[in-house]
């Protein structure tokens, strides 16, 4: 079944405001929820949302958090999530950075107490929108294993750098520093089918494309994207005192995640004019285009060059939601009192319509 973009908004807002999440927090989590689908980011879209449903249920994630700045000082700031949805707490500290950036021409904010912070390309278009150039990271729940071990200690710790443009589409990069997302496994779990070998491990530290013996996701680029993730974790969670290592709950418990973010946005303004910036960037990006390209290459992409295009196509088209996924939804949404005559994903959708 294809959904469109404001089907999936009113549905996402629809769900989290009836698992008790304020208005303004269920808007802000369904535009990231919905930016993941619509750019093709299936792992972090209505799929991740099933998870967030199961964290409400088991009391780990707080749908109503006293979210408090602990810090404040200049450019500088250090934001407490109170383990409520880390979407709104990196929204939430993006406004106060932005505010600060504006002011001093760099904001920096770090985050505790947070959980996962849904796609990450959705807060380098907005750092672009707003004319700043932005780098963000976070911790997660423990799905890697420090290159050469076994045991899982570091997340998929994703890093996202982003920088506006003029004519052009904004340059937006959005990586895991893990080869894969958990969210993409449990996808192709759901569905039964195989991983490729190279993107987890299973228990005792061997590949597998068994996706439901994955153990520990192995790292891009083997001991450098390790070496990536260990400075991901040191810059999310020993600035601002979140959890890091075996100190994370268990994913596979619904514990808890106490996970960290580094967020730094830069007024590129304060180093030229904006509109000269701009012919910067958007000369760099027809230079490396236009390049001589390797053979069978028909066109060489920017990052989040890709995503750009396929959000444009499924505005027109919509997005297809697969049958196992609309009746989870369906079903998690009944445990949220949902009534049981609402029992398609159809009516599901009529029923935060009306």
């Amino acid at each position: 079944m294809k959904i469109t973009h404001a089907q999936e908004r009113k549905l996402v807002t629809g769900i989290l405001t009836t698992a008790k999440f304020p208005a303004e927090d269920a808007d802000t989590i369904s535009k990231v929820i919905t930016h993941s689908d619509f750019t093709g980011v299936y792992s972090h879209g209505l799929s991740r949302l099933t998870r967030y449903i199961r964290q409400i249920e088991a009391g780990v994630l707080n749908p109503q958090p006293d979210f408090k700045t602990v810090l404040d000082d200049d450019t500088l700031l250090v934001v407490d999530g109170d383990n409520g949805s880390g979407i709104v707490s990196v929204n939430k500290a993006y406004d106060q950075a932005l505010e600060k950036a504006k002011k001093f021409g760099v904001g920096i904010a770090t985050g505790r107490h947070n959980a996962n912070i849904g796609c990450g390309s959705y807060y380098g278009w907005r750092a672009a929108e707003d004319e700043m150039i932005c780098v963000l990271c976070c911790n997660t729940y423990a799905f890697s294993a420090p290159y050469g071990g076994a045991d899982r200690m570091i997340g998929t710790n994703p890093i996202i750098v982003s920088i506006p443009t003029g004519e052009e589409y904004p340059m937006v990069l959005d990586i895991s520093t893990t080869n894969v997302a958990m969210g993409k496994i449990q996808a192709f779990e759901r569905e039964g089918k195989p991983i490729p070998e190279t993107w987890a491990n299973d228990y005792d530290g061997k590949p597998t494309t068994d996706a439901s013996k994955a153990y520990a996701l192995t790292p891009i680029a083997f001991h450098k994207g390790y070496g990536l993730a260990v400075m991901v974790d040191a810059l999310s969670t020993m600035l601002s005192g979140a959890a890091y290592g075996s100190d994370i709950g268990l994913f596979s418990k619904l514990e808890m995640e106490n996970t960290g973010f580094f967020l730094m946005l830069l007024d590129p303004s304060r180093f030229m004019p904006i509109e000269e910036f701009h012919k910067t960037a958007d000369r760099y990006i027809r230079m490396m285009k236009s390049s001589r390209k390797a053979d069978g290459v028909e066109e060489i992409f920017m990052p989040g060059e890709i995503e750009r295009r396929t959000f444009k196509k499924f505005m027109e088209t919509g997005i297809e939601v697969s049958e196992k996924l609309q009746q989870e939804l369906t079903d998690l949404c009944h445990g949220l009192g949902v009534p049981e005559d609402v029992d398609t994903f159809e009516k599901l959708l009529q029923y935060y319509e009306a």
